[in-house]
């Protein structure tokens, strides 16, 4: 996305949706990967146009914090540098969703597992109604 398309989404909500993408982004646990090469701009971009479109809108899961997700999952992958034949891992990134303001792994998949996948009943089974 570009600017003038979350701009454009987002209305007079723009700098304030902005201004709390770029706190996330900026976390003290992002440091390492950005000081990696690890850009956050077009990441701010996703997570200002997501986060005003309500794209994977969810009350327990905010779209900033999937785009956070994302670019931590990324930073935390194994990577090269030109010229360097070892490659590179950001490691200190847990706990970083406490910083972001975003819910950690366990509360993130936790609706996931009340809810599950339905099961039919014994009797419902046998009887084929399922």
């Amino acid at each position: 996305q570009t600017e003038e398309q979350s701009e454009e989404v987002c209305g007079e909500r723009y700098q304030e949706v902005k201004t709390e993408c770029e706190r996330v982004f900026s976390i003290s646990k992002f440091q390492s990967c950005i000081e990696a090469g690890h850009d956050t701009a077009q990441w701010i971009e996703s997570c200002v146009y997501d986060e005003c479109e309500g794209l994977f809108q969810r009350e327990e899961l905010p779209p900033k914090c999937v785009v956070a997700q994302a670019y931590a999952t990324q930073c935390g992958n194994q990577f090269w540098v030109k010229g360097d034949p070892a490659p590179r891992i950001n490691s200190n990134l847990d706990n970083w969703e406490v910083e972001a303001g975003c819910p950690d792994e366990t509360e993130r998949f936790q609706p996931i597992l009340d809810t599950g996948c339905p099961q039919p009943t014994l009797e419902e089974e046998l009887a084929g109604n399922f």
